[in-house]
């Protein structure tokens, strides 16, 4: 039975976390933003073995009950807001036989694409539906959709890897083995707690890497609406391989990441598109530095600002070597953005011009890595194979930017947009303009970083 906020026998009502705080400044009501019923992460398993549906049924609902938050609404309309825990309550499950289906990979692209579509209320708990298709008695594919005001990329993971365990324990009739979880809410709490001791040492160290700084945002083709007319679109792109394997080549020649080299690259690209040097770029950070919370469910993503002055540099290699020094500093100082926010408001001005949008980096976290989940006879996550789509999940603000890493070594980029904001034809020049960019690069690094075309239209004023 589904908990509405409605409802009088909820069980606690406790303070925000500071994303949750983030999401109600940002709050579109129920038909936008990070609450939106579109708002979605999705996962899916190919399932070998014939899938007890009573075990998984009672699985989804183990998995609800250890994770509280998959059962808790965020109140907007209370002053002030807070969250509201429920009790424990069972996971819809759908169940769609295929035994004819022909084509079954694309079979599974169609109902990834279609769980996407299909809206999750943030006001009603739990904010977990599952799917089972089955193709035949020992195929199956589940399909998994959260809330993503309530999950991040790690959460995720984190829900496959218990359900797994929770699946298998039931058959066996055994107590599953997990590791203690601490909820949500007493996150929230230690987060508060830790806010008011704030390190100084972090504060002084952004306030002197902040100043005179504006956050990087891109130029917009229209302007901002004050509705917007459709969802968000996705245009997606690839980076090849080999060209990904010569980024890290460079990585490690520079004792850096891969992200310090794409990173780089974006600030060439962004040079190009805006003609500034002196660039702070937001990326997402899992937000997961306090070990005592890695088994907690919910949305830990925090957003770091990285800035770097790069008019001094003369080659692509020197770029990377001074945004190496910028991450590696960044991230032994990193705050709450809520806290950075507060603290330096003068950085996010340039959101207030209405020409403008917010500029986003998003490289998901791998935690686990390739998991075989116990559940019948096997099971895989299955890799979603994105296209470009008019409409997508909806997103919080501005565009994001997405660097998924693939296992054959290449990377799936995609760029969350809207259309009332942006011309499809523009997004894709930028991302086509940053593989340019970043192949000439690491083919040659040493190369002047202001000679690596990426054929985007010089910057100038835009409608």
């Amino acid at each position: 039975m589904l908990g509405t906020m409605d409802e009088g026998d909820a069980g606690g009502r406790y303070p925000l976390s500071f994303t949750q705080e983030r999401f109600i400044a940002m709050d579109k009501g129920d038909d936008g933003g990070p609450f939106s019923p579109r708002y979605l992460i999705v996962s899916a398993l190919r399932v070998t073995g014939r899938v007890d549906l009573a075990v998984l049924q009672g699985a989804l609902d183990d998995v609800v009950e250890r994770h509280e938050l998959l059962r808790t609404l965020v109140v907007r309309d209370a002053d002030p807001p807070y969250q509201q825990v429920f009790p424990p309550c069972q996971v819809p499950l759908e169940v769609q036989d295929r035994p004819a289906a022909t084509g079954r990979e694309m079979t599974i692209q169609e109902l990834l694409a279609e769980a996407h579509a299909r809206p999750i209320s943030a006001r009603e708990v739990p904010l977990l539906r599952a799917l089972l298709c089955r193709f035949g008695d020992q195929d199956s594919a589940l399909f998994l959709t959260v809330h993503h005001s309530v999950s991040d990329g790690w959460s995720a993971q984190m829900i496959l890897r218990d359900l797994g365990t929770f699946y298998a324990a039931r058959v066996s009739r055994t107590v599953p083995k997990l590791e203690q979880t601490r909820q949500y809410r007493e996150f929230a709490e230690w987060q508060r707690a830790s806010a008011s001791r704030t390190d100084g040492k972090a504060l002084k160290y952004w306030a002197e890497k902040l100043d005179g700084a504006r956050e990087f945002v891109l130029p917009n083709d229209h302007g901002h609406p004050d509705i917007y007319s459709r969802p968000y679109s996705l245009h997606v792109y690839t980076i090849e391989a080999d060209i990904m394997a010569a980024a890290t080549a460079l990585a490690k020649a520079a004792r850096g990441t891969r992200f310090i080299v794409m990173l780089s690259a974006i600030y060439v690209l962004a040079n190009q598109i805006t003609g500034a040097t002196d660039l702070a770029v937001n990326a997402v950070t899992a937000g997961r530095n306090e070990v005592e919370f890695h088994n907690t469910m919910g949305m830990f993503l925090n957003v770091l600002p990285f800035r770097t002055e790069i008019a001094d540099c003369t080659s692509f290699r020197d770029v990377v070597l001074k945004t190496r020094e910028t991450f590696i500093d960044a991230v032994a100082n990193e705050l709450p953005d809520s806290v950075m926010e507060q603290a330096f408001p003068d950085f996010i001005r340039s959101r207030e011009d209405r020409r403008m949008s917010q500029f986003l980096i998003l490289q998901p976290p791998s935690q686990y890595g390739e998991m075989l989940l116990p559940i019948a006879g096997g099971a895989k996550e299955i890799d979603e194979v994105l296209l470009d789509q008019a409409e997508s999940s909806d997103i919080t603000s501005g565009t994001e930017w997405h660097l998924n890493a693939q296992p054959d070594g290449s990377v799936s980029g995609s760029v969350h947009f809207n259309r009332d904001e942006f011309e499809e034809s523009t997004v894709r020049d930028w991302t086509a303009g940053l593989k340019r960019i970043l192949a000439s690069a690491v083919r040659d690094p040493d190369q002047d970083w202001r000679q690596l075309q990426s054929q985007l239209t010089p910057p100038g004023p835009r409608t």
